[in-house]
């Protein structure tokens, strides 16, 4: 008879290797939080690349917002370094499109930085341009860099 501890080693193992599998075309990901208080629009999130990214790279990029369900608007316009992102969380009803348990609810959308065809960013800012200051329910920002799939 197995014992239940040699089946939990096994199935912990069984789910490590399936999510290293799935993140092996991920170059960057890392989310940032924002503070409690709010997010003031001069409240910038700074993510370091750890190696610059050329403009003849094809990647692909998203930004992850996680917000709370007492976020006010349906929408959120950010700035990532020059390029302006508008970002619909909710649809046209109040109904988050994101997913989530309790209050927290986790939504991604993808963007292309643009860059002269001899740039390369090492860095991305982001910032909000919301009118509130601070703006409120926004919990964490994340950046996801990585190879298209095949």
């Amino acid at each position: 008879m197995i014992k239940l501890r040699t089946i939990h080693n096994i199935i912990s193992l069984l789910l490590f290797v399936v999510c290293i599998s799935c993140q092996q075309n991920t170059l960057y990901h890392s989310y940032q939080p924002v503070t409690d208080t709010g997010w003031y629009s001069n409240d910038t999130l700074l993510y370091q690349l750890p190696f610059p990214i050329s403009a003849q790279e094809s990647l692909q990029y998203e930004i992850g917002i996680r917000h709370k369900d007492t976020y006010p608007y349906r929408d959120l316009w950010l700035t990532v370094n020059q390029d302006t992102i508008h970002m619909y969380l909710a649809d046209t009803t109040g109904y988050w499109l994101g997913n989530g348990i309790g209050n927290i609810k986790q939504y991604s959308n993808t963007f292309q930085p643009k860059m002269g065809t001899r740039d390369s960013i090492k860095e991305l800012r982001v910032t909000h341009i919301m009118q509130d200051n601070p703006l409120h329910g926004i919990c964490d920002i994340g950046i996801h860099i990585k190879h298209p799939q095949p």
